[in-house]
């Protein structure tokens, strides 16, 4: 939970970034007339909000129903939008983001104190495009691996997105807000609202979106299969005074009918459901431990994807449908002896995926033989207990220091159910044959941990040095994904996971600076990050450990190598003129074969100008990324996962915003100006046949949203 104060009206500082080499390289965010300070109630730092400056300079977090960034489809769109964030696009919606060359499970995504996992074994519904980003309060963004408090794993960074209790002024009962916006290109028509009311010492807060999107046209005119409908909504109840917070939530998300022009399947729906509580009680008077939290959350995902439903097929019909299940929960004590503050804590995480892709050659109305066990019942449970301190080890000095311990058990259910139509064969029989194992129960012990020195150089500047190591476990899909087409000789479209595959093993160091000044700011991080059994997907061609050489997707374990530099500030070129930046460069290497990783961002940034009245405001914003020509598009020697190097690009935007009067405002803009025709270098790759498709972005698109508060 996070406590948001409102300070005085105010230019509000955006980003300036130096280049990573040795010129200076300018990106864009967003200006706002109200600057917020976001105070945790752990020890992460205070937080600049709408100028995303923090003392920290690996940390971000926006206020997005606030934000001069562009119409964000869903949250992983969104996040594109915050400084070393990119994304993967197979469609129109369900944007995978990336931090620091690191996604899926390498990413803790958590929403309201939920940690929902994809349903879609090919993540067509990452766990960001779950949240109602068109409410949502607060965006908060950690790169790197900073603390061990929030789960396992988490290797390359930690995602949170926060609806906050509301507040009241005295007096005041009731609350509501609501929003409306239109996208020309796509046609894409949103609708959200939020209502909050005092009940005695406690409150309810309900809210709710739409969203009917049609496929947008890329900067050539060319229509992209796009389209998808999203709706749902939450309510919460809860009770609030100076010692005690308590809360229980409940939210809904569907998508419907959403097309994927990266995929070989659509999705004709995905549902979320979630339920989470929460306890807080301020124990400020004893004299060691200081306060206790407690969070439970349960979450359940089903998804539907085929190739027929929502897209013209004459035969080999198929349909996957696959759901995840998860629950858990944490205990949390904030400790404090003399000056050293630390929090101790247990944490459980237990999900379940189990799926099948069913199909008739000829009838798409009689769906009745299983042609593939794609997850088969596959169960990962987790504990966690940790520990995390700071104190002061010199003048200005201080020590970050945490340790976890995870103990992971996993056990296939299904690992021998046979399918009844095509190989008539197993998932145990695809394991043996690509790994010569088979599934069993198995166990892990993980250790994890960080050391972190910062120094505060001056009341307005902050450096830190640290080390960590950070462990994560393999995901289902890399474990037991059984996608079985058949038995090619070469070129097999087939996806097998490895259930005998090692956790991922982070050995990072770290480094930061960052200077906020009345007119500027500088915000610089530097990272290296060694990495034992890096969780690769490959083709199989007979390598080490590896039974086939058929082409099949295949995973395996190698040694890897990340680094990258990151920056990000601002500059006040008048008294209402401001200049905003950021840019980040990740390298990765597969030290194996000593060739580039696959999926890795180029150099990329924005640059912003924004002028800002009292009542109004206009910016224009530049996004650009150079040519990546590191890549891995070779599936004879390598994985084969990028699909080409990608030219490099620039793209321009206008923004604006007008208070028509107190409490209603309008923004307006224009994306991609100049109508450029562009792709982002991630890719997302096609379950069906193992193919690697990337995704023209939209072309040029007029926006206008319209929002209103009481």
């Amino acid at each position: 939970m996070y406590t948001i104060k409102n300070i005085s009206r105010r230019v509000s500082v955006c980003h300036l970034t130096t280049a990573l080499v040795s010129t200076m390289v300018l990106m864009p965010l967003q200006a706002q007339a109200q600057t917020t300070v976001v105070t945790p109630n752990t020890d992460m730092e205070e937080i600049l909000v709408e100028g995303q400056v923090s003392v920290n300079p690996a940390l971000s977090s926006a206020i997005p129903k606030n934000s001069s960034a562009l119409p964000a489809a869903d949250g992983g769109d969104f996040l594109r939008s915050l400084p070393g964030v990119d994304g993967s696009r197979m469609g129109g919606h369900g944007i995978d983001p990336v931090i620091r060359g690191q996604a899926r499970t390498q990413l803790n995504i958590i929403n309201n104190g939920v940690f929902t996992y994809n349903g879609c074994p090919n993540r067509m519904d990452p766990p960001s495009s779950y949240s109602d980003i068109q409410t949502t309060d607060l965006v908060i963004v950690q790169r790197g691996y900073q603390s061990v408090q929030y789960g396992p794993g988490g290797t390359g960074g930690t995602v949170i997105f926060e609806h906050q209790a509301p507040t009241f002024e005295e007096g005041q009962t009731l609350k509501a807000a609501a929003s409306a916006g239109y996208e020309s290109n796509g046609d894409i028509f949103s609708l959200s609202g939020d209502g909050s009311a005092k009940v005695g010492a406690g409150y309810v807060r309900t809210n709710g979106h739409f969203k009917d999107a049609g496929n947008y046209e890329d900067g050539s005119g060319k229509e992209v299969r796009s389209s998808f409908k999203q709706y749902g909504g939450s309510v919460e109840a809860g009770l609030k005074d100076e010692d005690t917070e308590a809360s229980v939530g409940m939210s809904y998300e569907r998508i419907e009918d959403a097309l994927f022009a990266g995929a070989g399947m659509d999705s004709p729906q995905s549902e979320n459901i979630s339920l989470r509580g929460s306890f807080d009680q301020d124990l400020s008077d004893t004299a060691l431990i200081r306060a206790v939290h407690v969070n439970a959350y349960w979450s359940d995902v089903d998804h539907v994807m085929d190739n027929f439903s929502l897209r013209d097929r004459m035969m080999m019909f198929r349909e996957a449908d696959t759901s995840t299940t998860s629950y858990g929960g944490k205990f949390v004590a904030d400790l404090e002896a003399g000056e050293t503050k630390f929090n101790v804590g247990v944490d459980l995480q237990n999900r379940n995926m189990d799926g099948v892709r069913i199909g008739n050659d000829m009838n798409p109305d009689m769906l009745n033989f299983v042609q593939a066990v794609l997850i088969p019942d596959v169960d990962v449970n987790q504990i966690g207990f940790f520990i995390e301190g700071t104190t002061p080890v010199a003048e200005k000095v201080t020590l970050k220091a945490g340790l976890r311990y995870d103990h992971v058990s996993t056990s296939h259910n299904a690992a021998d159910q046979v399918t009844t139509m095509g190989m008539l064969r197993s998932p145990n029989a695809l394991y043996q044959k690509y790994y010569g194992v088979t599934a069993k129960d198995k166990t892990e012990d993980n250790v994890s941990g960080l050391l972190r020195l910062e120094y505060n150089l001056s009341a307005s500047s902050t450096a830190y040095f640290g080390v960590s190591r950070s462990i994560r476990t393999a995901d289902i899909t890399e474990r037991s994904i059984a996608s079985d087409m058949g038995n090619v000789p070469m070129m097999n479209m087939s996806w097998i996971g490895n259930p005998n595959l090692a956790p991922e093993k982070h050995y990072q160091i770290d480094a930061g600076y960052g200077l906020r000044r009345d007119d500027w700011s500088l915000l610089l991080s530097a990272y290296y990050d060694e990495v034992d059994d890096y969780i690769f997907r490959d083709h199989a061609r007979g390598q080490d450990g590896i039974l086939v050489s058929d082409g099949a997707l295949i995973y395996r374990n190698i040694d890897a190598r990340l680094w990258g530099i990151e920056a990000e500030g601002s500059l006040k070129l008048a008294d209402k003129l401001t200049l905003a930046a950021d840019a980040a460069y990740t390298s990765g290497q597969n030290k194996d074969l000593d060739i580039p990783l696959p999926q890795i961002p180029p150099f990329s940034g924005k640059l912003s100008l924004t002028y800002e009245e009292q009542d109004w405001e206009l910016g224009g914003r530049m996004r650009w990324a150079v040519t990546q020509t590191r890549v891995d598009d070779n599936a004879m020697t390598g994985s084969g996962r990028d699909v080409q190097e990608t030219p490099g690009w620039a793209v321009f935007d206008l923004f604006g915003r007008y208070d028509l009067t107190k409490g209603i405002t309008v923004r307006a803009g224009v994306s991609n100006i100049l109508d450029k025709t562009y792709a982002n270098h991630l890719n997302r790759e096609n379950t069906n046949d193992g193919t690697e498709i990337q995704v023209n972005e939209p072309g040029r698109s007029f926006y206008i949203r319209l929002q209103a508060t009481l």
